[in-house]
């Protein structure tokens, strides 16, 4: 029987600021590379496309724990009193199964974040985040 290379979810684990984040369940992202078009001069094709910026946007879905604190004690983001001194966070979502790195964000804020209460259910909430200086473990 072979042993199958693809990656599962139950194997990975999501690292904030280096340490385990345990109750996110899930994990969108999208990495922009976008390209512009060079114009040259009385030449109505573009000449090449150069790449601009390079971000990653995404979002991160968790479970909300009794007195855990939120998006905020996880080091997401700055409380109310200390939003003016927040730092960029890092991030990275390991498969531990074959010690790679799915993705890995180096400076990371987040955008929004929403929660969701509904009866009779868990409290589930979801963090939109963009950042930059990232890898995806093909270094």
């Amino acid at each position: 029987m072979a042993i199958s290379n693809l990656v599962t979810s139950p194997h990975c684990v999501c690292y904030i600021n280096s340490v385990p984040l345990a109750r996110v369940c899930g994990l969108n992202f999208n990495v922009e590379s976008p390209r512009k078009a060079l114009h040259g001069v009385d030449i109505l094709e573009p000449v090449d496309l150069v790449p601009t910026s390079l971000s990653i946007h995404g979002t991160l879905q968790l479970y909300r724990l009794g007195q855990d604190g939120g998006a905020e004690a996880a080091g997401l983001i700055g409380t109310w009193k200390s939003i003016t001194r927040e730092k960029y966070a890092s991030m990275y979502v390991l498969d531990r199964r074959t010690d790679t790195i799915l993705v890995q964000v180096d400076k990371m804020c987040v955008t929004s974040q929403s929660w969701h209460v509904a009866p009779k259910s868990f409290v589930m909430g979801t963090i939109a985040f963009t950042g930059f200086g990232y890898g995806n473990g093909a270094e």
